[in-house]
């Protein structure tokens, strides 16, 4: 679009090079009016509503905006609706809020979404210190701290053929000293081969799981929050902090390697976390924890983890109520955690507290990487 912005639809991509005075528009040469604030929390990449003023004489006082945030800076959001790209001025909103997904298909809240949504949802749940784009795939790197950030999120379509996206994603990842691995999914049971980006994998010496077992097969699995089982008198106190602790931190290290700086860029990243933790009373060291993450309408529990001394005592159940507790108190429905296939008892432990497979990914990489 070219000309001076407006409050209606447009097809212009913000310049992210600061303010510009709108004519007219007195309130846009403060970034401090409520629109401003109401929107400084939005989260780029997500779906959100905006409830926007018009101008005087229009057949309402104001309009909402549902769709797709692309670009925000000091004066201006856009965002990309069903039909069209629109540009608003901030100053200008006069209510605003991130929202799930939309629903693709009829049942509970957990059971809605796409596989491809909730794909997009849990990768902001564990977000890559590095990030880069090809089309809808999202490429992530992050000093080799777990498969999840350091892997290629197949999903949806590429801006290059598939070829050249390969190839693109190789150099990307040489680029930053790290292997090449590509995580794809589909409907619980799917074939990897029968997709086009695994077959073309397969061609360049890539494996289903790279030679880690753990990687073939793992299993996304989404709950109700309402089914999870309350806390009872009888439940070990829970602590939920908003920041990762030191202790907190040693602790998780004795279930995975820590990779310093990465793991803690990693587990503080998402737009909001908690950390939750059982102490032993006696000695206070940290003996069960889990990782909260918090988007709208979803709550992803990961790392949950229990002492060998202390398992089989219903610390692991005491940490999932506490979570779905925080779920149900800020309108969060549907909680999802991914396991790996192979783990019969862990995925046992989720079926009883009422989880049930939504999809299942893989990875995919050469042998020995």
């Amino acid at each position: 679009m070219n000309g001076e912005p407006t409050h209606g639809p447009t097809d212009e991509t913000l310049h992210e090079s600061g303010s510009r005075h709108h004519p007219g528009q007195g309130s846009l040469g403060s970034t401090d009016t409520p629109g401003h604030r109401l929107t400084a929390g939005l989260t780029i990449g997500s779906r959100v509503v905006v409830r926007y003023r018009l101008e005087e004489g229009s057949q309402a006082a104001a309009t909402d905006f549902l769709g797709e945030l692309v670009a925000r800076d000091n004066d201006f959001l856009i965002v990309d609706t069903r039909t069209e790209r629109v540009k608003l001025i901030r100053a200008d909103v006069i209510a605003a809020k991130d929202v799930p997904p939309p629903a693709s298909r009829p049942g509970r809240a957990h059971r809605r979404i796409s596989a491809d949504d909730l794909e997009k949802v849990m990768a902001k749940g564990w977000p890559a210190v590095d990030r880069g784009g090809l089309g809808d795939w999202v490429l992530r790197a992050s000093g080799g701290f777990t498969g999840r950030a350091n892997s290629v999120l197949v999903v949806g379509e590429p801006s290059l053929p598939l070829d050249k996206a390969i190839d693109f994603v190789e150099s990307w990842y040489a680029e930053r000293g790290r292997p090449p691995l590509f995580q794809v999914h589909g409907e619980p049971g799917f074939v990897p081969e029968d997709q086009p980006a695994v077959a073309a994998l397969l061609a360049r010496g890539y494996a289903v799981g790279g030679g880690n077992e753990g990687w073939e097969r793992v299993l996304v699995m989404t709950g109700l929050s309402a089914a999870v089982p309350p806390l009872t008198e009888q439940s070990a106190p829970v602590v939920a902090d908003a920041e990762l602790k030191p202790d907190w931190l040693m602790a998780y290290g004795e279930q995975r390697s820590i990779v310093p700086g990465s793991t803690e860029a990693v587990l503080t990243g998402s737009e909001g976390q908690l950390f939750l933790s059982v102490r032993h009373p006696e000695t206070d060291r940290i003996i069960a924890l889990a990782r909260l993450s918090i988007h709208p309408g979803w709550a992803g529990i990961f790392g949950l983890w229990v002492h060998p001394d202390h398992r089989r005592s219903g610390l692991g159940t005491t940490l999932v109520s506490a979570a779905a507790m925080v779920a149900r108190e800020n309108n969060m429905p549907a909680m999802y955690i991914q396991v790996s296939g192979d783990n019969t008892t862990g995925v046992s432990f989720w079926e009883d507290l009422g989880f049930t497979v939504h999809h299942e990914y893989t990875y995919l990489a050469r042998p020995g990487s």
